[in-house]
């Protein structure tokens, strides 16, 4: 039978992919590696505030008035066409009225992920897009806790937040983002979301599409696996051009 270029590497780079996933990524099947673990992470799930009010913010447990909020809302929150992320829906975060300092929280349960986890050589990525008003010094802060099954701290990571210069003392927010190992031994993560206020009356954090995701990182051999699939594509093309 005969054989083209494509086909050769079709069927080559299928084999390598193969090898590289059927050891270190087969229990992820499944499991959920690399989606969004944040419930609500982008606003959506609630109603947003026309005017900054409360709103209603869904899967989160809130403190003083931390708020779901429409973009566009009237009193110059950040509009669809202020700097922010690209798929931002119809709402976002905001700190709310009246308070030096609310706060957003949930915990993400993952024992699912338990093996991964105690191997040591799982990854977390933690992003969002924080941002404030005008050049208000007003911000937001998105941070992770890892918990032990005690309920003990085994480390934490953090966003930090976006200051009224890195904006251009404009309405708006930036993309942040952070990695990292998850401690072995964690059972759970709390994830956090601080508006601070530094100037007038409204806390004017803000914050958007935040997420959590974790992934485990490919064995060495898997990686060797992956380059001798590789090679042999070059070999099979080389094969190729001296048949032509």
């Amino acid at each position: 039978m005969r054989f083209t270029t494509l086909t050769l590497i079709s069927r080559t780079l299928a084999v390598a992919g193969t090898l590289v996933l059927a050891a270190p990524f087969a229990h992820a099947a499944g499991a959920g590696f690399g989606a969004n673990l944040i419930v609500n992470g982008d606003a959506e799930a609630g109603v947003g505030s026309p005017s900054g009010g409360l709103g209603s913010t869904p899967a989160w447990s809130l403190s003083s008035n931390f708020s779901t909020v429409k973009y566009g809302a009237s009193g110059g929150f950040p509009s669809a066409s202020d700097a922010g992320p690209a798929n931002r829906g119809l709402n976002f975060f905001a700190g709310g009225d009246s308070n030096s300092a609310s706060r957003a929280s949930q915990v993400i349960d993952l024992s699912a992920y338990a093996g991964a986890i105690n191997s040591g050589k799982t990854q977390f990525d933690l992003a969002g897009w924080l941002g404030g008003y005008s050049s208000q010094g007003d911000n937001a802060v998105l941070s992770a806790t890892f918990l032990d099954a005690g309920g003990h701290t085994l480390g934490s990571a953090s966003l930090a937040s976006v200051g009224a210069a890195e904006r251009h003392n404009l309405t708006g927010l930036v993309a942040r983002d952070t990695q990292g190992y998850i401690p072995v031994g964690a059972v759970s993560v709390g994830i956090v979301l601080d508006m601070l206020r530094r100037d007038g009356s409204y806390n004017d954090g803000y914050a958007d599409n935040l997420s959590f995701a974790i992934s485990p990182v490919p064995e060495p051999g898997s990686w060797a696996m992956l380059a001798g699939g590789l090679a042999l594509l070059g070999v099979a093309a080389k094969r190729k051009q001296r048949k032509a």
